[in-house]
């Protein structure tokens, strides 16, 4: 029995689902219970969800009630998007005591993911600091505790101390980490060189803002290398024509990562995912390179005492900022990102209010981060202007009991549904801003490459400002642009600017032919003045490392 079960793990591993098929089979005679959980686990590997329900209908015969049992059953209907109904069934099961470490983790992470998407924030923070206490192995612990940090984010304001603290709770994990201490003395005579480290170097937001820190850099003074740890693209291959080195370290334990990348002698390494999926933080904390920096892809602190500065802007980083993070802040003198659009759009030819007569508000932006308190907002704001609409667009409109369930919550925060627009995903979004008048940034946790595409599109957009650097994106933004006076400090302010904007419909004009070209002549898309600053910013940073200031 062991040896056939050896060869259904094994077949399941490498993938062979033929072969997987028939041991299940010929092991369902001795153990059918775990036969059928399996067969239903098969399914689920191939992404089958049909299959799947077919399969769970025979365990749930064989064994009903049983937690196991529960958990692929909601793991079947999240596949198949019933994200509520998925939630429902995780929130009976009624896991053993002596089962937690050993299942609780795959249970506390798809009922983060479900809240998440469900717009119940703080829950799927919870839920996922849960399954990083329950994660039995290092790599799925840190995966989840990076699943805490981003979603904490989502579920309201906290203090700068709450932050950073819970962000150290990320680098206490490390702390029995063999870094590496000695590195290669770099020849004077030779260029900086600087390794970034992404899982996003492909058709992704991330990309939009570091393409050309990736691609217009001063060759005689810096070597660029890459370090992909996720699948490429056609994207991917424009970026590896452009830099010094490009690998792939997808896959690898975190320890030869990070051997690949301190035995190419990097100098300076910057890490662009912070605590997004697939991050590479677990590879940062070997201390590879001498100097680490993280930024642009994550907007928090790292947690690591490995990562020695944070990136951030004069407009993002007021007084306080510097006690959110364990890293010191490197605060640019603009923006800390520079702008670069993949696809090349037209500006829409017509204002949406002249063609229909009332002027139209709207947001693109992950549902999750528009919460209770963001649609009470909107509210004022669509009480405030006559006639005007609101136009949503995101994955919980694609329709079944996902799309029921946000329209229930717009309905519960009073938002005049006839007067609401909700539209689905899709990739070729930028079109329909040709549908919107306004933009409206969410809070506290405002839009990134929505908002950059919404302005590049010409709408002006209303942004809140926070107290964390976070919060102050948008303003980041507005402020780099120019357009300063569209960001609130309050959310009556918020209101107010938008329905001052609403109604002088010739000011509203100008700023949807004019800000695209103000964008492209703002620090927002200046290459040349942003890569100026960021290599001015790792001279300083290699001197200070170089002098014995930063060791």
């Amino acid at each position: 029995m062991e040896k056939l079960y050896n060869s259904i793990y094994n077949s399941l591993d490498r993938r062979d689902y033929t072969a997987a098929r028939k041991y299940i089979e010929e092991l369902a005679p001795h153990d059918p219970v775990e036969a059928a959980r399996l067969m239903v686990s098969l399914y689920i590997e191939q992404e089958d969800s049909r299959g799947a329900m077919q399969a769970w209908g025979k365990l749930d015969t064989l064994l009903p009630h049983d937690f196991f049992t529960q958990f692929l059953h909601a793991r079947i209907l999240f596949m198949e998007k019933l994200y509520v109904s998925a939630y429902k069934e995780l929130k009976d099961i009624q896991l053993p005591s002596d089962k937690v470490y050993g299942y609780g983790e795959k249970i506390a992470n798809l009922m983060g993911q479900c809240c998440r998407i469900l717009g119940r924030t703080g829950e799927a923070a919870q839920a996922y600091k849960k399954a990083a206490e329950w994660a039995s192995e290092p790599a799925l612990k840190a995966m989840e505790y990076s699943n805490y940090l981003f979603n904490l984010h989502y579920s309201g304001s906290h203090s700068a101390e709450y932050l950073r603290q819970q962000a150290e709770g990320f680098g206490q994990l490390f702390h029995g980490v063999e870094v590496f201490k000695q590195h290669p003395r770099r020849d004077l005579e030779k260029p900086l060189r600087i390794g970034y480290l992404s899982p996003d170097i492909r058709h992704h937001v991330v990309l939009c803002f570091c393409y050309d820190l990736l691609t217009a850099y001063s060759r005689d003074k810096f070597e660029v290398y890459v370090y992909m740890l996720g699948p490429e693209d056609e994207y991917s291959e424009k970026i590896k024509r452009q830099v010094t080195g490009w690998r792939n370290l997808r896959g690898l334990p975190f320890h030869e990562a990070a051997r690949v990348i301190h035995d190419d002698e990097i100098d300076i390494l910057v890490d662009l995912a912070g605590h997004t999926k697939g991050n590479g933080l677990p590879i940062m904390a070997y201390k590879p390179a001498p100097v680490q920096i993280s930024g642009i892809g994550y907007f928090a602190s790292t947690g690591l005492d490995a990562v020695d500065y944070f990136l951030g802007d004069c407009c993002l980083d007021g007084d306080g900022a510097f006690n959110e993070f364990v890293e010191d802040l490197i605060v640019l003198p603009h923006s800390h990102f520079c702008y670069r659009p993949l696809h090349n759009v037209p500006l829409p030819q017509e204002a949406p209010f002249l063609r229909n007569g009332y002027v139209t508000f709207g947001s693109f932006n992950n549902f999750a981060k528009v919460t209770d308190e963001v649609l009470a907002v909107w509210n004022k704001i669509l009480s405030a202007v006559p006639q005007s609409h609101l136009l949503l667009k995101a994955s919980v409109f694609d329709g079944g009991e996902t799309e029921a369930y946000t329209r229930e919550r717009l309905l519960k925060a009073g938002l005049p549904m006839d007067r609401v627009e909700c539209r689905g995903f899709s990739e070729d979004y930028l079109p329909s801003y040709g549908d919107m008048d306004i933009a409206l940034d969410t809070f506290p946790y405002p839009g990134g490459g929505t908002s950059c595409d919404a302005l590049y599109m010409g709408r002006p957009l209303i942004s809140l400002v926070g107290k964390s650097h976070g919060e102050r994106f948008g303003y980041s933004l507005l402020k780099n642009l120019g357009l300063e006076e569209l960001a609130a400090f309050a959310e009556d302010e918020y209101i107010s600017r938008a329905v001052m904007l609403a109604e002088d419909r010739e000011l509203l004009a100008g700023l949807q032919k004019s800000i695209r070209g103000m964008m492209q002549k703002s620090p927002l898309m200046d290459s040349r003045l942003y890569l100026q600053e960021m290599e001015a910013a790792y001279t300083d940073a290699w001197e200070k490392y170089e002098s014995g200031q930063r060791k």
